[in-house]
């Protein structure tokens, strides 16, 4: 049997427990498939109890001193677990210019400085394995960069956050409201005390980032993406989807388009058919369509201890087998390869769209809106109005053909001003997918 891998462990929380469970439990398993063992040598956590994990471990492998933790003998992999950036990209700094492999679930950090970690891993001839910092146990990384490597990739549909898809899934098949399905998701456990970066999107906008360097060859960061959560949605809304055969989904969208790649996080119908309306509760799924494979669908669970461990141990087992390393040493996939672009100007994208107003019930008043829709170039493919009381103002709904992002938003602007309007009109993006 080969000498040891040394793995040191940033950060000791739920997913660091997880890690380490694995690597106590299934040291055996895990000796025989890679021919040399996996031995933790040392944990660097703030904290000076890490509860169940030091009954795991041998005494002495804590620390809070990252200096000891750095100074650690025969330590080849860093297991970066900690989250966020500060001092923690310092941290992955350090370890990559020490000659260290790094595993990562942190998305938030390569969102934001993917191409100079990745560069400077390549200048010191080592790794970085991300497979967790997306889709928790999904194979979605290894799909992109290995699995599809003979495809064009043509565009990424994903269900790409745990919470936000548990909330839609209650007011859906429920009919719960908002906040209601958000007090019941942070109860079990789905949702953060403090759940902006799920629910305004921005979580899903550094995944799509990571998913969007790629799939398409580019450099893309989480804040270049534009972003709409579910914060505001209206029960109603999904309601009246549900009655034209739609499900709401938040999806993060990468498609390649005349303009060049696009990349959006926000609320779409998707038809009840489409599978990817299927997915449920905290469940992720991702859409994938390549010019010669068609459409492939990955689907799992996309956060939690057990499932997210699993992928970080995978990146550690394929980094030891020397695979992963020589794959990240010569192919031209990683972001810091591809130069930076001016994404794609979602203004001009063309969608179908469902829109909602509260219009006054009198005659001329759908004249009006058809008008402000018609000198903007959009056409109608359907209107919805339940029968109500003349003279009150009574939701009505549109469905259109496909029309720019922009010109919508223009037309519906005019829409506002009329007299015969009653509050902001809302617009839902209706995805058809690609066919194949």
């Amino acid at each position: 049997m080969q000498s040891p891998i040394g793995v040191g462990l940033i950060g000791c929380g739920t997913i660091g427990y997880g890690v380490v469970r694995l690597l106590v439990q299934e040291a055996e398993l895990y000796a025989r498939r890679l021919g040399r063992r996996l031995e933790l040598r040392r944990i660097l956590d703030r904290r000076t109890d890490v509860g169940d994990t030091e009954k795991l471990v041998a005494p002495g492998l804590l620390t809070g001193d990252a200096d000891a933790f750095f100074n650690t003998p025969d330590m080849q992999v860093v297991i970066e677990l900690a989250g966020g950036k500060g001092i923690v990209s310092q941290f992955v700094r350090r370890a990559l210019s020490m000659g260290k492999h790094v595993v990562t679930a942190n998305k938030s950090l390569l969102a934001a400085e993917g191409p100079e970690l990745f560069a400077l891993a390549r200048q010191h001839g080592v790794s970085i394995g991300f497979e967790a910092s997306c889709g928790g146990g999904i194979p979605c990384i290894t799909a992109l960069n290995f699995g599809l490597m003979a495809n064009q990739m043509q565009a990424i549909y994903g269900i790409l956050n745990g919470t936000c898809n548990y909330i839609l899934t209650e007011m859906t098949r429920k009919n719960k409201d908002y906040a209601t399905a958000l007090k019941e998701a942070q109860a079990a456990g789905f949702a953060e005390a403090d759940p902006t970066l799920d629910v305004s999107g921005g979580d899903t906008a550094q995944k799509l980032a990571i998913y969007g360097s790629l799939a398409f060859g580019i450099q893309a960061r989480g804040d270049q993406v534009p972003t709409e959560g579910i914060d505001k949605l209206s029960l109603a809304d999904i309601k009246f989807g549900a009655e034209l055969g739609y499900d709401i989904k938040l999806l993060g969208i990468a498609e390649r388009t005349s303009a060049g790649v696009s990349l959006q996080v926000q609320p779409c119908f998707v038809k009840v058919e489409e599978p990817l309306a299927q997915v449920a509760g905290p469940f992720n799924a991702i859409s994938v369509f390549g010019h010669s494979v068609g459409q492939v669908m990955l689907y799992g669970r996309g956060a939690g201890q057990r499932p997210t461990a699993s992928a970080v141990v995978s990146d550690l087992m394929n980094i030891a087998s020397g695979w992963y390393p020589k794959a990240f040493a010569d192919l031209r996939i990683w972001c810091d390869q591809h130069e930076p672009v001016k994404l794609g100007n979602p203004v001009g994208q063309e969608s179908r769209y469902y829109v909602r107003i509260n219009a006054l019930d009198k005659p001329g008043t759908l004249a009006g809106v058809t008008k402000a829709l018609g000198d903007a170039g959009i056409s109608l493919s359907g209107v919805v109005q339940h029968e109500m009381a003349e003279g009150k103002f009574v939701p009505v709904v549109i469905t259109t053909h496909k029309a720019a992002q922009g010109a919508l938003r223009a037309a519906l602007a005019e829409i506002a001003r009329l007299k015969v309007v009653e509050g902001e009109p809302v617009a839902i993006r209706i995805v058809d997918m690609p066919k194949g």
